[in-house]
């Protein structure tokens, strides 16, 4: 695992080295173990190497043998040394055994179909300039977004890194906000790749590659999530298929040259990793666990039974209840290097941090909701897709009454009103956009109260990118739909850049087994009612990994792994939002209305009825805590720019169960 980032002067200009030595050095936390540069003319390389795979012989970059082929890489390929056989036989000749080295033989023998073979998560950029063509510069993503990859291009200038704050160092990239990402960041808490919330600075999409050749930039996809099949599926043989993917995926995830443990949550997901990791290694696995203590967010007598079944070397640590402090907030900003209001991304750094201890490489159960419909809401949009019935002029007549009722000072008290209006709300859209309206943190409405003016946009424009992505979808029964939504949206934009940034800010690489993208393709493949019945989801994981688990391992109430900001939001909290949103500091920003801000914390804090016929104490509490994260960010990041993120410090605040 490492971090990259490198920049080409499309004018022609010699690459200063000064610039590319503060674009590596804002990532050390991504490599502490290694370095290395190159610079050739007008194109500068660089990259951090957290040492995984041939811990001594894998320097960065890597060369063919006649030193005209140069790559920079971040992540795994799990398949390198049938690769490196192969690619033996055929003439190519290694120097190491990294799995680095696999990329640019591959891509000499391929191409640009070169990354075709690769089993993985990854970045890279391989710079191309054998005599007798034109020189390349060539960027490529993982099929499933597992790892970042951020870019910046005008007339001047092509730049890439894989993260914000590295990018950013170079001088000649400026910062101004984006207003459909803003839009988007209050409508969920995230922007949509490929926008990032810097006007200019895009994402390359997983599964993607851009090419830069004789001044021309192109941007192309070289793998798409799969259709559902047309054959019809039989269950029996989706569950023998799903374990024998599931545990070859494992056995790859497990090759690595320093040791390996696994984030244990006592989910589904990760009690099925922990439990084919033990099968597969025959080794004592260190497992990590972290619990919130006085809340209801704690699965850890779960993590612990499975730990004792596969006699795990567990490590459960127990996190006070306490609020935020500004210093915390500010490490998990720096690190995203945009806004992000997923609080998850703090305890996945404090069990990230504390499997630090113990080992380089930790596997985690993500991706499982995504790829086998684990999750609830996903019975909430088929209940919805039933009002589709009714004509949507009825259906529109219904929410203005409701609507109507909930803002009167009796019933707006009532709170069985407020699922009905949220269903009715989200049947105004298409079928492909009811996985993100039900998800919505804010509507458009409320989006037009908070902002000013200018920094409102039409909803349709919002969302037009994703949208038209999406479309094909609307046909797809509800279950498949919402899978291929999860797939392009939440897991690429919120939930996998947590993992990658809170762990490597702990400098520990996490893989993501339930992501191999031949366990994906079967997955999705499958129609929505094998995963999804009477309720339940995950029914074809379920019964692949049914001899592995305790029976409450399935049976338990999924609790997620979030802050539990009710409890958090204390004193200090509000002090830190008065210090932040007060009228003046939010007149200076002149983005939000500041009328429209105090309401919120208000309500907040209890000073003004809230009204839950509209809006539960969680969605509350997360709105503001979406305004936090933006001030902050917008202080450190337009105010000024970190030269790399803030060193988050968990000791103070863990104690070892």
């Amino acid at each position: 695992m490492c971090g990259i980032c490198g920049f080409v002067n499309l004018d022609g200009a010699v690459a200063d080295s000064g610039i590319i030595e503060g674009m590596n050095t804002a990532m050390h936390h991504r490599g502490p173990d290694d370095a290395g540069v190159r610079i050739d003319g007008d194109t500068a390389m660089a990259m951090r190497r957290l040492s995984i795979m041939d811990v001594t012989g894998g320097h960065q970059p890597i060369s063919n043998e006649t030193s005209d082929v140069w790559t920079v890489f971040n992540g795994e390929i799990y398949n390198a040394g049938s690769l490196r056989g192969d690619l033996q036989q055929r003439g190519h000749r290694f120097v190491t055994t990294t799995d680095t080295e696999a990329i640019v033989h591959q891509y000499e023998e391929d191409g640009l179909q070169g990354m075709h073979p690769l089993r993985g998560m990854f970045a890279y950029a391989l710079h191309d300039v054998r005599p007798g063509g034109d020189r390349r510069l060539l960027l490529v993503r993982d099929r499933l977004g597992i790892k970042p990859l951020f870019y910046y291009l005008d007339d001047k200038l092509l730049a890439f890194a894989s993260e914000l704050t590295s990018l950013l160092q170079h001088p000649a990239i400026k910062r101004s906000i984006d207003p459909l990402a803003l839009n988007q960041y209050l409508a969920t808490g995230i922007v949509a790749s490929p926008r990032t919330m810097f006007s200019n600075v895009r994402q390359l999409m997983p599964g993607h590659y851009l090419l830069l050749q004789g001044g021309e930039v192109i941007e192309k996809p070289y793998w798409q999530l799969p259709c559902v099949s047309p054959v019809q599926a039989d269950f029996h043989e989706a569950v023998q298929t799903t374990r024998s993917l599931l545990e070859s995926s494992i056995e790859e995830h497990l090759i690595s040259d320093v040791p390996v443990g696994a984030f244990l949550s006592g989910g589904i997901d990760s009690s099925a990793v922990v439990a084919l990791m033990a099968r597969a290694s025959g080794k004592k696995i260190p497992t990590f666990s972290v619990r919130f203590q006085g809340s209801g967010y704690d699965e850890s007598s779960y993590a612990r039974r499975v730990a004792d079944m596969y006699a795990t070397e567990h490590h459960e640590f127990n996190v006070p209840d306490q609020s935020f402090d500004e210093g915390l907030l500010r490490g998990m900003i720096s690190h995203h290097g945009q806004p992000t209001a997923d609080s998850s991304a703090l305890p996945t750094f404090m069990v990230s941090s504390l499997a630090r201890r113990h080992v380089k490489v930790a596997l985690s159960g993500d991706g499982g909701d995504e790829c086998f419909a684990g999750y609830s809401h996903y019975g909430w949009l088929l209940k919805i897709r039933r009002l589709y019935a009714c004509p949507r002029s009825l259906r529109k007549a219904v929410l203005g009454l409701l609507k109507q009722c909930a803002s009167t000072a009796s019933l707006g008290r009532v709170s069985g009103l407020r699922q009905p209006i949220n269903a009715l709300e989200a049947s105004m859209h298409g079928a492909q956009r009811l996985p993100l309206e039900v998800l919505r943190l804010n509507d458009v409405h409320a989006i037009d109260g908070l902002l000013l003016p200018a920094w409102r946009a039409d909803d349709a424009q919002v969302w037009d990118e994703l949208d038209q992505e999406l479309a094909h979808t609307s046909g797809l029964d509800a279950i498949a739909s919402a899978q291929r939504f999860s797939c392009r949206y939440f897991m690429p934009d919120a939930y996998l850049p947590k993992v990658d940034r809170m762990s490597m800010a702990a400098s520990l690489e996490v893989r993501v087994p339930f992501l191999d993208h031949r366990l994906v393709e079967y997955a999705l493949s499958l129609p929505g009612d094998l995963h999804w019945q009477g309720g339940i989801g995950k029914r074809v994981l379920r019964a692949a990994v049914a001899d592995l688990l305790p029976e409450d391992i399935f049976t338990h109430r999924k609790q997620g792994f979030s802050i539990p900001l009710h409890t958090w939001a204390d004193d200090n909290y509000y002090r830190l939002a008065e210090d932040l949103l007060n009228e003046d500091a939010v007149d200076r920003r002149g983005i939000f209305d500041a009328r429209a801000v105090r309401r919120l914390i208000n309500r907040c804090m209890g000073i003004e009825l809230r009204r839950p016929a509209l809006e539960s104490e969680y969605r509350l509490s997360h709105r503001l805590f979406q305004l936090i994260v933006l001030e902050l960010w917008c202080r450190m990041y337009l105010d000024d720019l970190p030269s790399a993120p803030t060193l988050m410090e968990m000791e103070g605040m863990l104690r070892h169960g």
